[in-house]
């Protein structure tokens, strides 16, 4: 018999250690806290609530984890309330209760308690009691206002006219931000004069910045109004959002008021947020009017700040006006050495070649002359290479062979590539090559000249070739001389093939010789086998 209950308490551990009785414990466990439970809720029901306290904690004790403990919590608060009469602990229970359980099965059950304790405490001249009121309503307001929305969305989807006080009820009442969001985009959809006045109302007053955005921006529609324009300028005194402050200057920056200008070179000028003064900049380049283009200009000239300066330019840029063109030039020769003064001269040195004025080429020819700054020359050649002209092109063939400077050397050699007919385009990147003391000239020449090989200068490359002692140099001409089909390029290939002293050079010139395709190429690739 020993034996048999050592072996029965030998399988029983095994089959607990493999969680074989784990449902019958489970279920055994849910049985015991449903009895509990059950005498918990008949404790409460014969209203003796000292005791159903005292087994409502046993209960959390004991089944904390099971699906009644919810219950379990709210009849713990229930019964202290109903037996201690100690409203402030019991108005704390419920409380956590319902911070625990927000949207519970008893949380409807614990509201309404807490309300009436809220209310008894707030009588009694106690601050929480009052607190927990104004929140309570203020839900239901939120909660009448999410109903609204629904009814609204319901008629928009429907076309219907959406009602201007309901709308204005619920922006200027609703505690809740989602919902005063909503209403602002919706806003558009209502055909009511008094829109306006809302707006300019919740831009102005609302207490959430994201919200007085989307007004400002939902005001630029009606910019047209001078009563927007002159509430704009007054919510730009007042306000601190960077971003809301930007968009009234763009809104009014698109307005026909008399007053615009003045204001945006106002702020552009004097608002202490560098943000702003930048955004009014910019607003300037919207504005069609004499008195704005003399602001730019100001500001590129004189002001201190070299992003201001730099947002001017730009703005100036963007007018594309001629008359701007002696402000570019002096801007390209300023000596600045910082990093923004190096991008400003730049930046008009671009804006020049984009002026379509034959005015701008001998700006462009000072400025690479006189500027001391190597990129801004190199940008004045690039400029010049775009406008084109003698002038531009006689400039650019003199820095390519007599600069002393490489980069620069080098910069004339690529801007030329896109001036430089292919007729003349070869010759002369090839007395560039012989001549040039620069290695990466000879070898940007050497680019420029098969870029531009037409089936005239098949002789030119062959003599660069023969010169060039680098095999990748080689094979790039290889490559140059493919795409011209002429019997002069076959035969420079032909002898490529035979008497390269690379292998790969060779090999390149026999598919060079394929690639051409002509029966003279081809008669050459048959000689080529036959020699072999």
């Amino acid at each position: 018999m020993r034996h048999r209950t050592h072996f029965m308490t030998t399988i029983l551990a095994a089959l607990l250690a493999l969680g074989a009785l784990a449902p019958m414990t489970a279920r055994a466990g849910n049985e015991d806290a449903a009895e509990a439970y059950d005498r918990l809720k008949d404790l409460i029901y014969d209203e003796r609530y000292s005791q159903a306290y005292d087994a409502s904690r046993k209960f959390l004790a004991d089944y904390g984890d099971s699906r009644y403990a919810e219950g379990a919590e709210f009849f713990r608060c229930y019964s202290l309330q109903r037996s201690t009469r100690d409203y402030q602990q019991a108005f704390d229970c419920y409380a956590k209760f319902l911070e625990a359980h927000p949207d519970g099965k008893w949380s409807d059950d614990a509201r309404s308690e807490y309300f009436k304790l809220a209310k008894r405490l707030s009588d009694a001249g106690d601050p929480r009691g009052k607190a927990a009121l104004e929140s309570m309503a203020a839900r239901r307001v939120d909660e009448d206002s999410e109903f609204k929305m629904s009814v609204i969305w319901e008629i928009m989807d429907q076309d219907g006219d959406v009602p201007f006080d309901v709308v204005a009820d619920l922006l200027t009442k609703s505690k809740d931000a989602d919902v005063r969001r909503h209403v602002v985009y919706m806003i558009a959809e209502v055909d009511d004069p008094r829109v306006v006045d809302l707006l300019i109302q919740v831009a102005e007053t609302d207490p959430d910045p994201d919200i007085r955005r989307h007004a400002v921006y939902a005001l630029s529609e009606y910019a047209d109004e001078e009563r927007v324009v002159s509430a704009m300028v007054q919510i730009m005194k007042t306000e601190k959002d960077a971003d809301i402050r930007r968009h009234i200057l763009y809104a009014i920056a698109e307005t026909e008021s008399d007053e615009v200008t003045g204001i945006l070179i106002n702020v552009a000028r004097t608002d202490p947020d560098p943000d702003a003064r930048r955004a009014a900049t910019f607003a300037l380049a919207e504005v069609d009017d004499a008195a704005a283009t003399a602001a730019l200009e100001s500001i590129v000239e004189t002001s201190d700040d070299e992003e201001l300066q730099r947002a001017a330019l730009y703005a100036l840029i963007e007018r594309d006006d001629v008359n701007i063109i002696p402000t570019l030039k002096k801007i390209a020769l300023s000596k600045s050495d910082s990093r923004d003064g190096r991008e400003l001269r730049r930046a008009a040195v671009y804006a020049l070649a984009e002026t379509d004025d034959p005015s701008v080429v001998p700006v462009l020819t000072e400025i690479v002359k006189t500027s001391g700054d190597s990129e801004v020359r190199k940008a004045a050649f690039y400029a010049l290479a775009e406008h084109g002209g003698p002038e531009a092109e006689a400039l650019l063939r003199t820095a390519a062979m007599d600069t002393k400077d490489q980069e620069l050397a080098q910069a004339a050699v690529w801007a030329l590539a896109d001036v430089l007919d292919d007729a003349d385009a070869t010759e002369f990147f090839m007395a560039v090559y012989r001549q040039s003391p620069f290695e990466e000239v000879r070898r940007a020449a050497l680019y420029a000249a098969m870029s531009g090989a037409g089936e005239a200068s098949a002789p030119a490359l062959g003599q660069m070739l023969e010169a060039q002692e680098d095999p990748e140099q080689r094979k790039a001409i290889v490559w140059a001389l493919s795409e011209i089909d002429s019997d002069e390029s076959v035969a420079i290939l032909a002898r490529v093939a035979r008497t390269d002293p690379n292998r790969e050079v060779r090999r390149a010139a026999v598919q060079a010789l394929g690639a051409i395709g002509t029966p003279a190429a081809k008669q050459a690739l048959r000689d080529l086998l036959n020699e072999r």
